[in-house]
């Protein structure tokens, strides 16, 4: 901030509160002298006759919040895709790599049988089911939808009703079966449901939430492994965004999407979901080595079958090849190198297990339907804020 522009009056005005939100907004805060009005998170209404210069928001369900934030004529910007029907700039999470990622997890871990659980059904929730569902889809797979209360008309706090829900359905599902929930609570749920119905976690129903609440996560009687939702930097993002707009730059057209941080792995699927010791044993030397130099002949004499009985065996039990397998593995930790830091596309190759920068970039781009490159530009994390004497950078593409 140059020594003649005036500070900044922030409103944050969260429909629901989230810290690590907060957090992230607040940082931006600190690092660009704004005066940061939170009251809302404490008081939990909006501050009667406010005025500054711009707001960040995160809508829901609150009429009151939705109608302050239409009569505003200050910048918004808005943290969720819950309320598209309002016109403001947002920034928001990747919901459907969300569930790209829970899929993938299970399938690295040889499940077969999988069933998404939310007891919502908004935006959000629909973004990360078609993530999963589509993933899943992709390797031959469907998976069964359990939305309560919607499926049997019950409420949300119907607590009775919301067990015999899910331990009807989870006695149901073959096993071992992997269940991916939309939010961490869910799975509390879920877990709280394996429990009454008598059925080991992970052992036969492996659980994953999202959103990496730990104060949920690491509290239960199983810790709860858990798809990490960036709220964090979501807010900073939002934050930058809400920077630029106060400074005259233009709205962009379409939500700014923050991916994932990962997987957070904890025991509610720590195993893995195959009966045959020798697939077993393959899959696991492929977990552990992937990023070395290592083939289908490597696997075969770890798990101690010829590279022919191990391929018959993979494809029976996994769905895949032994080269698909190693493939699939590569191509997501690519994914969060690419996404996460900033190493050279031939770094990432060489840090993945590919030969050579030509063939990971082959490779994934028949995986993923983009190069490494398009990839890193559409879903990599970097501020939006840039300052309005900052030159534009052409790279020549």
């Amino acid at each position: 901030m140059t020594s003649h522009e005036r500070q900044k009056n922030v409103l944050l005005a969260l429909g629901r509160y989230n810290p690590k939100l907060h957090q992230g907004v607040a940082r931006f805060a600190g690092q660009h002298n704004w005066h940061l009005n939170a009251e809302m998170a404490y008081f939990g209404r909006l501050p009667t006759g406010w005025k500054g210069d711009g707001i960040v928001t995160l809508l829901d369900v609150q009429q009151d919040l939705i109608d302050f934030i239409k009569k505003a004529r200050v910048p918004v910007v808005d943290l969720s895709v819950i309320r598209e029907d309002v016109a403001v700039p947002r920034v928001a999470g990747d919901h459907h790599l969300i569930g790209c990622l829970g899929a993938e997890h299970f399938l690295e871990r040889g499940f077969r049988h999988f069933a998404w659980f939310a007891t919502l059904d908004d935006a959000v929730t629909r973004l990360r089911l078609r993530g999963f569902s589509e993933t899943l889809a992709q390797s031959g797979f469907t998976c069964e939808t359990w939305i309560f209360p919607m499926q049997i008309g019950a409420r949300c706090d119907e607590w009775t009703a919301k067990c015999d829900f899910l331990e009807h359905r989870l006695r149901a599902i073959p096993k071992p079966a992997a269940v991916f929930a939309f939010r961490d609570a869910d799975a509390a749920n879920v877990l709280d449901a394996c429990d009454d119905a008598g059925l080991a976690v992970p052992e036969e129903i492996a659980i994953l939430g999202a959103d990496n609440n730990e104060l949920i996560c690491e509290t239960l009687r199983v810790p709860l492994s858990s798809v990490n939702h960036d709220l964090e930097g979501l807010g900073y993002e939002g934050a930058a965004l809400l920077q630029g707009l106060m400074q005259g730059q233009r709205a962009p057209r379409r939500p700014k999407l923050v991916p994932p941080k990962g997987i957070t792995v904890r025991r509610s699927t720590e195993v893995l979901a195959i009966n045959h010791e020798p697939t077993r044993r393959g899959l696991q030397f492929l977990q552990e080595n992937y990023p070395r130099p290592t083939g289908a002949e490597d696997a075969a004499r770890a798990s101690g079958l010829t590279r022919r009985k191990l391929e018959r065996a993979f494809r029976e039990h996994l769905g895949r090849s032994i080269r698909d397998q190693l493939t699939a593995l590569r191509i997501r930790r690519a994914k969060e190198l690419l996404m996460r830091t900033s190493l050279p596309v031939a770094d990432v190759a060489a840090q993945t297990g590919f030969n050579t920068p030509q063939y990971f970039n082959n490779v994934f781009r028949r995986s993923c339907g983009l190069t490494p490159r398009r990839f890193r530009l559409r879903h990599r994390v970097g501020s939006l804020f840039k300052p309005p004497y900052a030159r534009p950078r052409y790279s020549g593409s």
